[in-house]
């Protein structure tokens, strides 16, 4: 009996883990993507001030997008 609820505390130890790992990678993918967002935006601030010129909503929507592409 005692080796039996040993064996279920190891089992619900292990799908514990492998949650927490999955629950992880999951945060870490998804700040790796805000990452790339804001990169593109810094980007895109850093060249419309060395241009020293207004992009257009569109213009900038696609420079956002081709740098977005890039990162990836």
């Amino acid at each position: 009996m005692i080796e039996e609820a040993k064996g279920a505390a190891r089992t619900e130890g292990a799908r514990e883990k492998a949650a927490a790992q999955a629950e992880i990678e999951q945060q870490m993918a998804s700040a790796k993507n805000q990452l790339r967002e804001q990169v593109a935006l810094l980007a895109v601030a850093g060249a419309e001030k060395i241009l020293q010129k207004e992009v257009d909503a569109q213009a900038h929507s696609a420079l956002l997008k081709q740098l977005r592409e890039q990162l990836r």
